[in-house]
């Protein structure tokens, strides 16, 4: 059992001119030391490393030197102390040390005199490791091995890892050095030559989220799956990280932590401010951006953290773009899976790519000092303002569409084809997944080939014409208040390829039949293709469960009752219903 450290406190009496003296014991201890593993299999997702050393204690394989690697947080002091229990412990050598013994309880106290540690960041010269040279000789007081644990050991100066060579190849045998670093190509190959080298890797989140929700079991905590995922890739693979910002949420939050109070007491980036600068981006709109930003700095997010946070979103929906089946998101919730894969359909894989180089060139700038609020700004204006990807294939394949048909006469005149109006073509396509099974209605597409040979195949997607659907709408009704008027009864559900599926609830099957005849279809093309100065296409569905349009104005709430009723009493909209087939799915005040 680890006692508590003592804390000295001087307390003057006013009643007698004297100071009272006494020690006050600190009962609390914070996770990372009430928590340190103290045997083999307590240590987080290392095996690769503790089982070959249990092996070679059991196996009395134990070498002479070893060299521990990796990150912060990954287990290497904490690894070297319980080896060193393993050793020393009064039943050992064991892989299994009791922990109840002095030996042991004086190493997990750290005042072990045969288990020193040193930090080599603070004992850089040849001196100090002259020094260590000459106490080797002594033999170890209560074990059977004297261990030394150098910490930082990359710290070390040239002169004084040259005077560690030859102890470190031929130490006495009741000697073992165990080296940690976190930057291995910093210590010499001479060195690395006479050690066995042990790389810990960074914890997986999966093993981070068990060993935390372990953790608040044992302090009744009660921690959300939202908050403890948080807190994990916080930590970015440190175990002592994640529990050293769990314990400082549970001084901000108390017994009860959740994903809110995560992102408070850390100042973390919300994920909704990174959904809602994706989808401004998207949609090129750069005003929206800046106003994004500014709730970032409002907030008192760090630039670099929301740009860190901002890179792995991108990251992710790279992943997605790429290959969905292979994504990971498991620590996602359904909700943010759903908008992940919605938002990976705004962008190209090129155009991830080039926004991720934006990204980082923003972490480089902010590394080299330049103004943050700067440095932001200027980088969501430009992903906002960055044209979409367009491949070289893809130009050369509409360049040669576009190039007119050579006649083979004597003069080689180019003849140009004729025609009355552009050539339409139309098809069914695949049921949706989101249709019912066995509905009567399928989705059709139709496009028109030729229109607009001059537009390019400037890529679009669905924020980018959201936003600027209303002033289509406009441009259109301009041409045609009827179709506008039934244009704007549909919903825009997917933008894919530059195509868009227009969808009009259960009652507009004669909305989708009049939007489809070659005339009203070639109006709303072209009308589409010059507001978006995209080459785009369309399709038309019914969906049978949107049973009113989400885009009409007025009261849709009239019952078949009252709209029989409204019919029988007009005798001119009766007349009109019966001439072009229709039926009334809405009322709406007409301007």
């Amino acid at each position: 059992m680890t006692c508590a450290p003592a804390r000295l406190v001087i307390k003057y009496d006013s009643a007698r001119p004297v100071f009272l003296l006494y020690y006050r014991l600190m009962s609390y201890l914070v996770f990372a030391r009430k928590y340190r593993p103290m045997t083999f299999e307590d240590i987080v997702a290392q095996e690769h490393v503790t089982k070959t050393l249990q092996n070679a204690v059991k196996n009395d394989r134990v070498g002479s030197g070893y060299l521990f690697c990796g990150p912060r947080g990954t287990g290497k002091t904490t690894t070297a102390r319980v080896l060193a229990k393993a050793l020393n412990c009064v039943d050992g050598p064991t892989p299994k040390p009791c922990g109840g013994c002095a030996v042991c309880r004086e190493i997990t106290a750290g005042t072990s005199l045969d288990v020193l540690e040193i930090d080599a960041a603070s004992n850089t010269g040849v001196d100090d490791v002259r020094a260590l040279r000459e106490n080797v000789r002594y033999l170890p007081t209560g074990g059977k091995k004297r261990i030394y644990v150098i910490d930082e050991v990359h710290r070390l100066s040239g002169p004084a890892f040259d005077a560690l060579l030859k102890t470190l190849e031929e130490p006495p045998p009741h000697v073992i050095f165990i080296l940690a670093t976190t930057d291995p190509l910093k210590v010499p190959e001479t060195i690395l030559s006479r050690t066995q080298r042990f790389d810990f890797r960074r914890v997986s989140l999966g093993d981070l989220v068990s060993h935390l929700k372990n953790i608040a079991r044992k302090e009744n905590i009660r921690i959300d799956d939202a908050a403890v995922k948080l807190i994990a890739r916080k930590a970015d693979g440190s175990v002592r990280d994640s529990l050293s910002l769990m314990d400082q949420i549970a001084a901000y939050a108390g017994q009860e932590m959740t994903e809110k109070d995560v992102i408070a007491a850390l100042g973390l980036v919300d994920k909704q401010m990174l959904y809602d600068f994706t989808t401004a981006v998207a949609s090129r709109d750069s005003k929206a951006v800046l106003n994004i930003l500014d709730r970032v700095f409002e907030a008192g997010v760090d630039a670099r953290d929301f740009m860190t946070e901002l890179l792995e979103h991108f990251r992710i929906l790279l992943v997605l773009a790429t290959n969905r089946e292979a994504a990971d998101l498991s620590e996602f919730s359904a909700d943010q899976w759903d908008l992940y894969r919605e938002q990976s359909q705004y962008f190209s894989v090129g155009d991830i790519i080039r926004l991720m180089k934006i990204g980082a060139d923003v972490n480089r700038d902010l590394r080299e000092g330049l103004d943050e609020r700067l440095a932001l700004e200027m980088s969501g204006v430009k992903m906002a303002e960055m044209e979409a990807t367009v491949r070289f294939e893809d130009i050369l394949e509409h360049l040669q569409r576009s190039q007119p048909a050579q006649s083979d006469d004597l003069f080689g005149a180019a003849e140009k084809k004729k025609s009355d109006r552009p050539i339409l073509t139309s098809g069914l396509a695949d049921t949706q997944p989101g249709s019912a099974p066995g509905a009567a209605s399928e989705p059709s597409g139709l496009s028109i080939e030729g229109l607009s040979p001059g537009l390019g195949s400037r890529p679009v997607n669905l924020p980018v014409i959201e936003s600027g659907w209303d002033n289509f709408l406009n441009l259109l009704r301009q041409r045609s208040q009827m179709l506008a008027s039934l244009m704007s009864m549909g919903e825009v559900r997917q933008v894919k390829d530059n195509t868009l599926r227009l969808v009009f609830p259960a009652a507009g099957s004669t909305n989708k039949q009049v939007v489809e005849k070659a005339d009203n279809l070639n109006l709303i093309l072209g009308t589409l293709r010059e507001h978006y100065k995209s080459n785009l296409s369309i399709k038309f569905e019914i969906d049978p469960e949107k049973n009113r349009p989400s885009n009409s104005l007025g009261n849709n709430s009239l019952s078949k009752e009252d709209v029989d009723k409204l019919v029988e009493n007009s005798p001119r909209l009766k007349k009109l219903i019966e001439r072009v087939d229709g039926e009334v799915i809405g009322i709406r005040k007409v301007k």
